[in-house]
């Protein structure tokens, strides 16, 4: 493998991006995916070893797939197809783990798993798990199984996850070209996400709390990247609907839209995402944010409304906050509330009948819980989604495709069990709802008057009349 260091590390060429899309011509870029393959390893092992720079035969030394006692592997590499022969060819062959979900290259054929699409070609299966999922995350693990038919690959952590990516035919919008998932764990490192090399230990000899983290890899409940993107992304939708507001009806307001003293009054959390986001991002110059949720312009009325802050929450848990609530909209505290919202706590110490006031809240998270958020948001309703046997075509649905669970309070614009780059269950990241947002106001689907967006919360049922694509978000990470 002619390769330096140098060369291994400048990937830049080879991400996916919009201006450098992934191939679409259902052939395997095998050499880009190999060249972002190598980043990973790279990656990896210098944040294990302390280095600034891989040292290359020390890379090519390691053997997992490869080790000689793997009797196995020219009986597999004859039922692959060319083009994933010459990906292996390329590629350095690290000690697991291999990234945050990932344990290693397996190769393993795969046909057993899809029983709808198994059909052979040229006599060679057609399905190869090249990446497993850890096995700290439990039994029935997959990982990224590769189609050699259509040389696309899908991230089925586990079994469960099957329903979410077979059959092909009615799922294909989770199958991408591997330097597609491939650039994805790459963005995640680059932000700071997931993140290698963190110590495994406090002094104490405890596990971190702060963190999820398996290994050699952390995920991290958010990073400033996070808040910075998400801060753009507010400040983007803010000016599309003052665009359309009148001019003189515009607020005369400049400042952040929030004062650490002011955070503290609602006891907001210190050293949290959404303190963070909210001292930075500009006030939006308008009374509604979206159909039915309000600014909070009076600080004092923002800290009457939070009913989870001044609940004792566990150390290095971060409580949900109201952000843009629904003016005297309530709902019960029914059991699903209950335990979305006892996330940060040992318990909610609220009768289950008292009224929560509804709208946008931050999502409530422990951080050393796997497959978190705390960029999230939960959009908390006054009224049931798909309530009784509400028809599944009709009804509001969830980015990996499946209606949202009927009865559902706080569901809607939410990601589902299934993310196509890695992860189960955690929240939809506020960024991509106010990117959507975007959307609904400027494609005529929200309107817009002197004081913001028209409407009240109960717009949001269109969801279950109809509509459900404008309010599903496209699945991202």
């Amino acid at each position: 493998m002619n390769a330096t260091p140098q060369y291994i590390l400048d990937i830049e060429d080879a991400l996916v991006s919009d201006d450098n899309p992934a191939r679409d011509d259902g052939t395997l870029d095998y050499e880009r995916c190999a060249r972002l393959h190598n980043y990973l390893v790279a990656y990896g092992w210098m944040a294990r070893n302390g280095r600034d720079t891989p040292d290359l035969d020390a890379l090519a030394s390691e053997k997992w797939f490869f080790h000689e006692a793997n009797e196995e592997v020219e009986a597999i590499r004859e039922r692959l197809n060319t083009p994933l022969n010459k990906f292996l060819d390329l590629i350095y062959d690290p000690r697991p783990p291999f990234f945050y979900w990932i344990d290693g290259l397996v190769m393993e054929l795969s046909d057993e798993y899809f029983i709808d699409d198994n059909e052979m070609e040229e006599n060679k299966e057609r399905f190869v798990l090249i990446y497993r999922t850890i096995a700290d995350l439990g039994g029935h693990n997959l990982g990224v199984v590769y189609d050699q038919q259509l040389n696309r690959a899908s991230f089925p952590m586990t079994t469960d996850n099957m329903e979410s990516v077979e059959p092909i035919d009615e799922h294909e919008e989770m199958w991408f070209p591997l330097e597609t998932i491939l650039t994805q764990w790459i963005y995640m490192t680059r932000i700071g996400k997931a993140v290698p090399g963190l110590p495994e230990e406090l002094p104490s000899g405890d596990p971190p709390t702060n963190r999820s983290q398996f290994n050699l890899w952390s995920w991290l409940p958010y990073c400033d990247s996070q808040i910075d993107s998400t801060v753009a992304a507010i400040e983007r939708y803010s000016a599309v609907v003052e665009s359309r507001m009148p001019p003189d009806s515009l607020l005369p307001i400049s400042a952040p839209l929030f004062t650490g003293a002011e955070l503290d009054a609602a006891a907001v959390p210190q050293d949290c995402f959404i303190r963070s986001l909210l001292t930075r991002v500009k006030t939006p110059r308008f009374k509604f944010i979206a159909p039915g949720l309000e600014v909070p312009h009076d600080k004092e009325a923002f800290a009457r409304r939070q009913r989870f802050t001044y609940i004792p929450h566990e150390e290095d848990s971060i409580p949900g906050i109201l952000l843009f609530a629904s003016l005297d909209r309530l709902v019960d505290l029914n059991l699903e509330i209950r335990r979305l919202f006892s996330t940060a706590h040992d318990n909610v110490s609220i009768n289950d009948n008292d009224p929560v006031p509804t709208g946008l809240y931050s999502e409530p998270v422990r951080r050393r819980d796997y497959d978190m958020e705390e960029a999230g948001f939960r959009l908390v309703l006054p009224f049931a989604l798909r309530p009784g046997f509400f028809r599944d075509e009709d009804g509001a649905r969830m980015s990996d495709g499946r209606p949202v669970p009927s009865g559902s309070f706080t569901e809607l614009f939410q990601h589902g069990y299934f993310h196509p780059f890695g992860g189960e269950r955690r929240s939809q990241r506020l960024e991509r709802l106010f990117e959507r947002w975007i959307v609904l106001v400027e494609s005529g689907v929200w309107t817009v008057s002197e004081d913001g967006v028209e409407g009240g919360i109960d717009k949001f049922g269109d969801a279950d009349r109809g509509a459900w694509n404008e309010y599903s978000i496209a699945p991202s990470w």
